[in-house]
């Protein structure tokens, strides 16, 4: 039977999917919005099927039976284009939009720097990133609306494969002004009776909170926030203390309060930051070429120590 649909309503149906946007989508393929408006009224026509709820504040959401069409569709369009690129005999180029997720904290660091690199490899292609906690990363490569991850090794299942980069280790963060601010190192037993701001992120948390049980301490948790800036905030502030891991370290806020850094002196194991995918990702030219780009762009980085005292490695 002849199929009633076109590859381009399947792309620009996928294209917004993946954005959650007619707007964004439209830019990703570099069409109208009406164009992707017009494809995705084609295919609920055909299937008689609600693709989306569409919501003006959180815009297109995928319904169920928009969810089973998805996950039928990727597989399709990702074979009708390495079909066109073997009979091409273009089977390494490298072109169009990529989707790829990080982690939220990791993104003001690396999602510039890796854009921006994988532009000037790869000219006639681009990287749309969105950035999540580890938990919405692991979701999104399952369900197909990131190709690619960048996060720690953190609570990561048997389904996806993690390629590590690097490693960051534990460190302290305390109020500039505070009595152990000055300090070369501390132990968590010795930062227990502090209150702590916790970086309450799914997987996140559970890993900092991991480190006292490892170090025989408890902590005095005052404060939780899921954003990494508030946490530093309100440290600088005075309202505790916290740990991150981050692979580059400053001590200034947005609102220009200071931090202190002070490295941590238990045996602590350290995470490792890198790309994650599913397994049949990581067998495609498309991984490859992220693959070469984002190694070089984050040992780059973890190799800059701002802090001499805290070394990454």
């Amino acid at each position: 039977m002849e199929p009633r649909f076109t590859l381009r309503q399947i792309r620009y149906f996928l294209a917004a999917a993946r954005a959650g946007s007619v707007t964004q989508a439209a830019y990703d393929v570099h069409i109208s919005a009406p164009s992707i408006s017009a494809a995705i009224s084609q295919l609920e026509n055909e299937f008689s099927i609600q693709l989306f709820v569409r919501h003006h504040s959180e815009g297109l959401l995928l319904t169920e039976q928009g969810r089973a069409l998805f996950a039928a569709a990727k597989g399709f369009y990702d074979h009708a284009e390495q079909l066109e690129n073997t009979g091409r005999g273009l089977g390494k180029s490298v072109s169009g939009v990529i989707y790829a997720g990080c982690f939220v904290t990791l993104a003001p660091l690396i999602v510039p720097r890796i854009s921006k690199a994988f532009s000037r490899a790869f000219p006639e292609a681009r990287m749309s990133f969105t950035e999540g906690h580890q938990a919405s990363l692991f979701a999104a490569l399952r369900d197909g609306l990131v190709q690619v991850a960048f996060g720690y090794d953190m609570g990561i299942g048997g389904d996806l494969v993690f390629e590590a980069f690097g490693e960051v280790e534990p460190y302290c963060i305390l109020p500039a002004g505070h009595r152990l601010a000055g300090s070369r190192e501390l132990s968590l037993k010795a930062l227990q009776s502090e209150p702590m701001i916790v970086l309450d992120l799914p997987k996140s948390r559970e890993y900092f909170l991991s480190l006292y049980e490892r170090a025989g301490a408890v902590p005095n948790i005052a404060h939780r926030t899921t954003s990494l800036e508030v946490v530093r905030a309100m440290v600088a502030h005075g309202l505790g203390y916290s740990l991150l891991s981050l692979p580059n370290l400053h001590t200034v806020c947005p609102d220009g309060s200071e931090i202190a850094v002070v490295r941590l002196s238990d045996t602590l194991p350290k995470l490792s930051i890198g790309m994650l995918a599913s397994a049949d990702t990581t067998a495609t030219h498309i991984y490859e070429a992220v693959r070469s780009v984002a190694e070089e762009v984050i040992t780059g980085l973890l190799a800059q120590p701002v802090r001499p005292e805290l070394p990454v490695s």
